[in-house]
């Protein structure tokens, strides 16, 4: 990403992933407008300590599904980096009603701010999320944006466990189906690299600790907050 100014909207500013966003975009002195649940919520202190925060970025409470919040967000911006979306907390027994259609839902609402404020670029960003939930895709077919398919979660804890062996993990996790397989091709055709699952997971585990979420709970184990 070339030096520029500007303002831009970051959808979901919070989360791990994105705050890397919200930090590249401010490292090259971009105006950011993040969008989150609660701007008062401690768990966002780590957005304010992000350099340039002080005079770049500003928070704004947003709601997906309330239009007016998201115009107050996005207005005079010239670019956004749309990556919020309902995130249930507990088992949901219609997926499609309390979770996919809200996040249509909102993407829609977004987009149409976005046209009526004559934003100049949108980025949809996605997830891996983005390919789940497909349990007749082939077993062994590699799985991109053509497909919905079944997220795995033993993998992920396993390796958690052998970086972090002093957390204290849950007991118990309900497994996939056949192992799945990614494949980043296309972005590495377009000149993109990735960070190995190891790093990623280190880099996590050291932002968590430092807002509170892995918290010691004797003197060797820690416990992962949820």
């Amino acid at each position: 990403m070339a030096q520029a100014t500007g303002k831009v909207c970051v959808t979901g500013a919070g989360g791990y992933l994105v705050s890397w966003v919200v930090k590249q975009l401010l490292s090259n002195n971009y105006t950011v407008h993040g969008t989150v649940r609660q701007p008062e919520n401690a768990k966002y202190a780590h957005l304010n300590q992000l350099e340039g925060a002080s005079h770049n970025l500003q928070l704004f409470k947003a709601d997906l599904l309330d239009y007016d919040s998201l115009c107050s967000a996005i207005a005079g911006c010239t670019g956004v980096f749309h990556d919020a979306s309902p995130v249930p907390t507990t088992v949901v027994s219609n997926p499609r009603v309390e979770v996919i259609e809200p996040a249509v839902k909102g993407t829609l609402n977004v987009l149409k701010v976005c046209v009526e404020t004559k934003v100049k670029r949108v980025i949809v960003v996605s997830s891996r999320g983005a390919v789940a939930f497909n349990p007749r895709w082939l077993v062994g077919q590699i799985k991109d944006e053509a497909c919905w398919q079944r997220l795995k979660e033993g993998t992920y804890a396993w390796l958690l466990r052998s970086i972090f062996p002093q957390y204290d993990y849950p007991k118990r996790f309900i497994e996939g189906g056949e192992e799945d397989i990614l494949s980043s091709e296309k972005l590495q055709r377009l000149g993109w690299s990735y960070r190995p699952s190891e790093e990623t997971l280190v880099d996590a585990i050291g932002s968590y600790k430092k807002t509170g979420i892995v918290v010691p709970i004797g003197s060797k184990a820690c416990k992962l907050l949820y």
